[in-house]
């Protein structure tokens, strides 16, 4: 009997070839997120351990990462591993229940997120966005990359400093070493992701990726302007208030780190400009994030005075 359907494989279109590789952005898009590792970034973020992540803006905020480290094609979804019952649903965030870490030390966790990460190599996830600290993930990492996956890393900005890093946390590096690419979450993501009620919009394509969202908290139309006396007051109130809370230990190890760099390190530039944000109620133009990096290293330095927090009349 004639069969239905042709049993040789069907060679290649005119135009086509055998050994076609799939373009570099595209491909589905699928992060898989550790809800505590997310919280103890922002955590290091906030200066607040008991930091909670909003899982509202968590969609939006993934979508840009996933763009920022090369992805084209569109979020499929995020998946969530939490010990955390829910509250609500959110769309495009499917919830994975696992024992606290508490219970078996994150091992649940670990395989579950592991297997969940093959299993979508394996039904041929292009990219596969990845927040978690646990190195045990390196060997399901290494078997989704040789099944033809790219694994991002989600990261704060201490991954520029990759060296001090290794140093601080060689197991976390190590996990580092094994992806494909690293993106650090932006300043206006953390304010979104800690923020109730907070939204989240992507910033244009081609804008630096250091710098805030566009949206409601836009800098004033003259952003190019150098900031007033009434701005370098208030922000000059807020760097002495935040380094007058500032551990001994802390200034002391701040300040080294100061002498031997130029700037701000990132993740106290990161803390100050979110402090400075929520104050303002915007975001801050390139001239004023310029002056406050100033600002900031005059104070821990000792370089110059800061500026004094006088009162100014209102208009």
């Amino acid at each position: 009997m004639k069969t239905k359907f042709h049993l040789n494989k069907r060679s290649p279109g005119r135009h086509g070839s055998a050994g076609a590789q799939p373009q570099p952005g595209g491909g589905s898009v699928v992060a898989l997120v550790d809800e505590r590792y997310l919280a103890w970034l922002a955590s290091q973020v906030t200066g607040n351990p008991r930091t909670a992540i909003q899982r509202a803006p968590l969609a939006a905020v993934l979508a840009h990462l996933a763009r920022l480290a090369g992805a084209e094609s569109p979020l499929l979804r995020t998946v969530l591993y939490t010990d955390a019952a829910p509250t609500d649903l959110y769309d495009e965030v499917v919830l994975r229940l696992v024992p606290p870490h508490a219970t078996d030390g994150g091992l649940s966790l670990v395989r579950a997120l592991g297997q969940e990460l093959i299993q979508l190599a394996r039904h041929g996830a292009a990219w596969l966005l990845v927040a978690s600290d646990d190195e045990r993930l390196i060997p399901y990492i290494d078997e989704a990359q040789a099944r033809g996956a790219r694994v991002v890393l989600v990261a704060d900005d201490a991954v520029h400093d990759f060296s001090r890093l290794a140093a601080d946390d060689p197991s976390w590096a190590r996990l580092l070493m094994q992806a494909d690419r690293r993106v650090a979450v932006p300043v206006g993501a953390w304010d979104s992701l800690t923020t109730p009620g907070a939204g989240y919009y992507a910033q244009r394509a081609g804008q630096p990726e250091g710098d805030e969202p566009d949206g409601a908290g836009a800098p004033p139309a003259d952003a190019q302007a150098e900031p007033d006396e009434q701005w370098r007051a208030q922000v000059g109130r807020i760097i002495q208030d935040w380094w007058a809370d500032e551990p001994e230990d802390d200034r002391l190890d701040l300040a080294d780190a100061m002498r031997s760099q130029h700037g701000v390190p990132p993740e106290t530039d990161r803390r100050i400009l979110m402090q400075i944000r929520r104050e303002l109620g915007r975001n801050l133009s390139f001239p004023e994030k310029r002056l406050m990096r100033e600002m900031v290293r005059a104070t821990v330095l000792g370089e110059a005075p800061a500026p004094a927090a006088v009162d100014v009349a209102p208009d």
